[in-house]
């Protein structure tokens, strides 16, 4: 079957009598033998940041992609953001379209937000897949930056800076930190990242880890947490804000069966950044650690 590319909606009921119409994709073959892979995008992120890595497996594998709540082109409602909430939707994205032998694939947030859910739903997964994921920060947090994330919390100055912020000259300063190859940060993608900051409501989203940061951290999970089927942690070497010598060591405290790989030259959106080496790293898992 040809891999369906455009977009599909449904209403989530994310909190009783409240719906939010979400988007996802889906790709390649109605049935296959191979596990059901389902990517999930990072904090300010898209589906389509996933574009350089669905096509190299879609012909193999069913594929899903969503778009969170609060992002993309998913409903951005005034609701109160964080991890629960997105593995709330993970979980109700998997149970409504009935998804069997499920892998998780998640960056950053994505990636906290499918351990989260995996934590609370530790039998469902096939495996998850971690990219940079966010969550733990470790001692990474300098005080310039602490006092950065107080000032946004006020929620005055916070809309103030959100609207220095959504256009495509703040969404480029805001990238270029997260790539090592920097040529990768091109107009399409910038106007890619720049466009759900249009949307009614994104300023709650947006806004949220700097407004309730103790909402988007995996502190509180145990070690280890309870999902112990297998899992993977693949990391960028010159990610400056997670850099993995300080980070990885405490995602293996909850996950400890998790083994972890550095690519070289890559930074936070790894992923994006370096995409054929990540895309050769998840097929070596796939066809030989899952």
């Amino acid at each position: 079957m040809k891999s369906t590319t455009k977009d599909i909606f449904y209403l989530w009921e994310y909190e009783p009598g409240k719906t939010a119409r979400i988007r996802y994709r889906r790709y390649g073959p109605d049935k296959t033998r191979k596990p059901v892979l389902l990517f999930v995008h990072g904090y300010g992120g898209m589906l389509e940041h996933w574009n350089l890595n669905i096509p190299e497996f879609q012909n193999e594998y069913t594929i899903f992609a969503l778009d969170l709540i609060g992002f993309g082109k998913s409903e951005k409602p005034n609701t109160r953001y964080r991890l629960e909430l997105f593995a709330d939707q993970i979980n109700a994205f998997i149970r409504f379209l009935e998804l069997e032998d499920v892998i998780i694939i998640g960056h950053s947030m994505g990636g906290a937000s499918g351990l989260y859910y995996a934590h609370q739903n530790p039998d469902v997964l096939r495996g998850l897949i971690l990219a940079n994921p966010s969550g733990l920060f470790g001692d990474t947090m300098d005080p310039m930056a602490k006092a950065f994330f107080g000032l946004i919390a006020s929620p005055l100055i916070g809309e103030f800076m959100f609207a220095a912020f959504a256009n495509p000259i703040g969404v480029s300063q805001s990238l270029m930190p997260t790539y090592y190859n920097q040529k990768k940060v091109d107009l399409k993608l910038i106007n890619q990242f720049t466009r759900p900051l249009q949307d009614k409501g994104a300023v709650w989203s947006f806004l949220s880890p700097s407004r309730r940061p103790n909402d988007f951290t995996l502190e509180h999970l145990p070690k280890p947490c309870n999902y112990r089927n297998k899992a993977f942690l693949i990391w960028g070497a010159e990610d400056s804000a997670l850099p993995p010598h300080k980070i990885i060591p405490e995602f293996q405290e909850i996950l400890p069966q998790a083994g972890a790989y550095i690519i070289p030259k890559a930074s936070h959106c790894i992923h994006h950044d370096a995409h054929e080496d990540f895309n050769n790293r998840l097929r070596h898992i796939l066809n030989h650690e899952l």
